[in-house]
Parts: C-alpha cells; sequence; structure tokens
C-alpha cells in the first residue's frame, strides 16, 4: 500500500517565489502517478506496447520507486508543488543529513521550461547556504536539459555512474571561484 510518512516541519521551510510546496498526502497519488509517468513518456514511446501494457508498468514502477525513496530516506519532505492550488511536481528532498540530498523533482511537461525548476533549486541552494551544508542529486543519464540545468545552478559532477551521475553543489566551493 502507497502512504507517505507524517509531514515533517521542513515541509514550509523553503520559500519559492510564486510557486507553493505542501507535504504530499495520500490524495495526491493519482497525480503523482501521472506524473511519474509523463517523466517516463519520451522513454516509453519507442517501446511501442499497448496502452494497458504501459500503464501497468507505470504503475508498477512508480510504486516501486515510492517504496524504495519512503524506506531509504524516511526523514524526507515528499513535497507536491503547486501554480495557483494546481499541483505541477513534485520535488522530495532530505534535509536532515550532514548534505541536503535532493532525492527527485519533477515537473509536468506544461510547467517546465518556465523557470520553476530554477526557483526550486534556487531556494534550495539558499537554504544550503543557510544551513552551511552542501546538496547532492542524481541525474539520469540522458536527461541533458536536467543535468545542463544544474550545471548552469553550479553543481559539478562528482560521481558518474552506469544510470546516474552524481551532482554536488556547495556554497563555499562556488564562491571561492
Amino acid at each position: 500500500m502507497t502512504v507517505f510518512p507524517a509531514a515533517s516541519p521542513c515541509a514550509v521551510s523553503l520559500t519559492v517565489p510564486g510557486v507553493a510546496l505542501r507535504p504530499a498526502r495520500s490524495a495526491d497519488l493519482p497525480f503523482l502517478r501521472r506524473l511519474y509517468r509523463s517523466s517516463r513518456d519520451r522513454e516509453l514511446a519507442a517501446l511501442n506496447w499497448p496502452e494497458a501494457m504501459l500503464r501497468d508498468f507505470c504503475r508498477s514502477q512508480f510504486e516501486a520507486q515510492h517504496q524504495d525513496y519512503t524506506h531509504r530516506y524516511p526523514t524526507a519532505c515528499f513535497l507536491v508543488t503547486e501554480l495557483r492550488r494546481e499541483p505541477v511536481g513534485r520535488l522530495y528532498i532530505d534535509l536532515s543529513g550532514p548534505v541536503i540530498h535532493l532525492i527527485d523533482i519533477a515537473l509536468l511537461p506544461s510547467a517546465r521550461g518556465r523557470g520553476i525548476g530554477t526557483r526550486i533549486l534556487t531556494a534550495v541552494q539558499e537554504r544550503a547556504r543557510a544551513d552551511g551544508k552542501p546538496v547532492s542529486l542524481h541525474v539520469q543519464h540522458g536527461n541533458r536539459a536536467a543535468a545542463d540545468l544544474y550545471r548552469r545552478l553550479g553543481f559539478r559532477l562528482t560521481a558518474p555512474g552506469a544510470t546516474h551521475d552524481g551532482y554536488l553543489w556547495d556554497a563555499d566551493c562556488i564562491e571561492s571561484v
């Protein structure tokens, strides 16, 4: 059964101009499944599977990912991103350790390319600077737009991987350059 951990105090600790962030709840699951599917549409189009198979595949992959995230990051904030009270994305972030880990950020296609992701990431960086922590994240190979955005915001590649690359942003390193 898919559920979210109880909302943590960090759920309201990021201020993003023009964007609302709120704790995800069970009622958001249909939206979050649709968001997950939209983030995989390009890769799934090449499979030429029937719609029912794609739907079942995405549902099972979403469930597996959700289970992994909630078990691996029990203190994380699982947030829904809203514009004008309509959900447009998600931000999953763990602020509890010595490094802020951006677990996942995703936006609906209609919300991409409008500066929303940049504003969210800038707010995360401001929080990290205030807390004196670096920010880590992973980017799936082939997601050039995300990798370009992270590099533009000062993240640097630190851990090339087989399927995902690790990036790190550290205010001390950026300010000394």
